[in-house]
């Protein structure tokens, strides 16, 4: 198994990146860059003198949105969709609703005009993807793709199929394998603004556009197995990458959904011989000096492995609070304080139309302070903290992170805090004053009025378990893992017509005394739910 690069990396340094209000504050009194002008980076990828192929139109609907959780698909054995060949129109739908362009703003007050179907800080979308399907689709021969959401197109790099040395050193090409698909990071597109913050806004969005590529793989028939610890420097050099400024975050091994939800074994195949290096030319305008984010880069390097580190299981109970337990009278445990999030669902939520609705309340988020019914909370929670496939352990494994959800507005619901459980159900943390922490929200916030919200939700990670288990890395991983979480509830609650705002502006010591966390536990999202106003900001669905 590969170790971190950098084992020696300052505690000091590592908290610091830890902390969040706080270190927004030192990093921002650096100085931070200017948007709107000549010098912003480019919000697409663009390569010059390389094939490209036009994808198809993607379809207006693809399949249920629950599809991808284990729970659900239980529930309904025989109508869940398994996908034995990646088509092109398939790859269509993948990439698109991945990642795609959703709507584009218009007129006037139109600041961050393109939104896709993550959300993004200013919408500046540093995640890029590529695909190496296994086999040819169509007219796509095999080999790796970089995809451009602009144009719906994919940009060929490398011609055919997944190459073994890949296949090794990402833990990856199981049987079954259909494509691998790599979530990336180019740094420069969020840096250039937020400097060394901007490492945490990557590593969430990174999570919420693998956790949207979850959801889209289980509505299309495919299972999607997240890879966190792979060889850096084998997947920057397959997919052209300099391993500066743009570097590989995850990689996702797509092959059919099967029942059982063991993984089969990854292949035991010797390396191969080094794939040759490439460097495939890209347009750049922005060129600000990357000292400016150095620290970013630093923490970045220390992340790196050498050689897949998926042989070893996680202990998952390590990253989670005790559970919370039921309220106890003379007689024992009662049932008093507890929600269950078992609300008859809807027939069909069709992932597609969640996608296209899904928003983040606009640039001033003023909920409209209407109660949420029982069964819309319901819906949008229940599926929170599902099992994930990932390279964590054989079986699917719970998130690493833990819910906490404070209930301002809901019918069925008392106004308080609570632990999201795992029946599910919400279980009350009584004796919370959770006043304070909504007037920080709103004074830290004023462009969203969490006062109005229907509900807050709080995931939290235990930094301290991050660090054992995967070193350097941990900070990047547990950011994807909140990222996953916050990703399922931002779809489904769109479902239900709400909006979610994720919000990094929080103080962190408020935060983590009203959920319970000592200092290991660290709060790493904080998502605002309510029904969003009509304003002035007019967003154009883009369809086909």
């Amino acid at each position: 198994m590969g170790e971190s690069a950098a084992g020696a990396a300052d505690p000091a340094g590592l908290r610091f990146w830890w902390r969040t209000f706080e270190g927004v504050q030192e990093l921002f009194a650096e100085g931070h860059g200017e948007e709107g002008g000549p010098e912003d980076p480019l919000p697409t990828k663009t390569y010059r003198g390389l094939p490209r192929h036009v994808l198809s139109p993607p379809a207006r609907r693809i399949g249920d949105a629950r599809w991808s959780f284990a729970d659900f698909r239980r529930a309904h054995p025989k109508d869940g969709p398994s996908r034995d060949v990646l088509d092109e129109p398939a790859l269509s739908a993948l990439l698109h609703y991945t990642y795609g362009l959703g709507r584009m703003e218009s007129g006037p007050h139109a600041v961050w005009p393109y939104h896709r179907m993550v959300a993004s800080a200013r919408c500046f979308y540093p995640v890029e993807l590529y695909l190496w399907p296994a086999e040819g689709a169509g007219d796509l021969p095999a080999g790796c793709y970089h995809y451009d959401p602009a144009h719906h197109v994919l940009t060929g790099l490398r011609s055919g199929g997944i190459p073994r040395e890949l296949r090794t050193a990402t833990g990856t090409g199981r049987e079954g394998t259909l494509a691998l698909l790599v979530a990336a990071v180019c740094f420069r597109k969020t840096a250039f603004r937020y400097r060394d913050y901007a490492y945490r806004l990557c590593a969430q969005e990174v999570g919420m556009t693998v956790g949207n590529a979850l959801l889209v793989g289980g509505a299309l028939g495919l299972r999607a197995r997240v890879h966190h610890r792979f060889d850096d420097a084998v997947v920057n050099r397959a997919l052209g990458l300099d391993g500066d400024e743009e570097t590989a975050f995850a990689v996702l091994d797509l092959s059919p959904w099967r029942p059982s939800g063991t993984a089969p074994a990854p292949c035991d195949e010797e390396p191969g011989a080094p794939l040759p290096a490439i460097r495939p030319r890209h347009v750049r305008t922005n060129t600000a000096d990357p000292a400016t984010w150095s620290g970013l880069a630093a923490l970045d390097r220390a992340s790196r492995l050498t050689g897949a580190g998926w042989e070893a299981p996680v202990d998952r109970d390590a990253f989670h609070l005790p559970a919370d337990g039921p309220e106890h009278s003379a007689d024992g445990p009662t049932t008093t304080g507890r929600v269950p999030l078992t609300a008859a669902e809807p027939e069909h939520v069709e992932l597609a139309e969640a996608l296209r609705a899904r928003d983040s309340g606009g640039r001033m988020f003023l909920p409209d302070g209407r109660p949420l019914p029982a069964r819309q909370l319901a819906g949008l929670l229940r599926h929170a903290l599902e099992p994930v496939p990932s390279d964590h352990t054989e079986a699917a494994c719970r998130p690493l992170v833990d819910c906490h959800v404070l209930v301002l507005n809901a019918v069925g619901a008392a106004t308080g805090l609570y632990r999201l459980g795992a029946a599910p159900e919400l279980v009350a943390l009584p004796g919370r004053d959770w006043r304070g922490v909504v007037s920080m929200l709103c004074d830290r916030t004023p462009s969203v009025n969490s006062a109005k919200a229907n509900a807050i939700v709080f995931l939290s990670a235990n930094r301290i378990a991050g660090d054992r288990w995967f070193g350097d890395r941990g900070y990047r991983i547990l950011h994807q893992e909140a990222g996953i979480v916050a990703q399922r509830i931002s779809v489904l609650a769109a479902a239900a017509g709400l909006s979610a705002r994720v919000t990094n502006g929080y103080h962190d010591g408020l935060v983590r005394a009203l959920i319970g966390a000592g200092a290991a536990h660290v709060p790493v999202f904080t998502l605002v739910i309510g029904r969003r106003r009509a304003s002035a900001q007019y967003e154009v669905p883009l369809t086909w």
